[in-house]
């Protein structure tokens, strides 16, 4: 029969703990999830973009191709493709400009750095510095 003091349960509690933290990865920064399409101004959904307001989808096309397409569709030569895009709706004329977004998850994996950590002490060379980080890219 075993038996366990209160002790050693707190201890082996904890050392379990420890070890899911460290084999986990704690995210940095995640990447928004859009189902169709949101409308929102640029700054509030990513800084670099300009404060007008945005119809932003996720494009599950490779870079560059909605940038040929709008290219070829409105003849453009690859002169201001991305820029006051002149279209009419109903005899009015609107413009429209886009922007290619790329915004990754960002997570850290505790383990490769408590090893640098300790190799670094010893003064040796980093080993892990590649799995530190792990970025998944959603192209927006």
């Amino acid at each position: 029969m075993l038996v366990f003091k209160a002790n050693d349960m707190k201890k082996s509690m904890i050392g379990m703990l420890v070890i899911v933290i460290l084999q986990s990865c704690i995210p940095i920064r995640i990447a928004p999830k859009i189902e169709d399409y949101q409308l929102t101004k640029g700054k509030k959904f990513k800084r670099s973009l300009p404060k007008r307001q945005m119809f932003v989808f996720e494009d599950p096309k490779d870079v560059n191709e909605f940038y040929n397409y709008v290219n070829t569709k409105f003849q453009l030569d690859y002169i201001d493709v991305y820029e006051d895009i002149p279209f009419s709706i109903a005899n009015n004329q609107y413009f429209f400009s886009f922007y290619e977004v790329d915004i990754p998850n960002k997570t850290i994996n505790l383990i490769p750095l408590a090893v640098d950590a300790i190799l670094q002490n010893a003064e040796i060379n980093p080993v892990m510095d590649g799995f530190t980080r792990q970025d998944k890219v959603i192209g927006i």
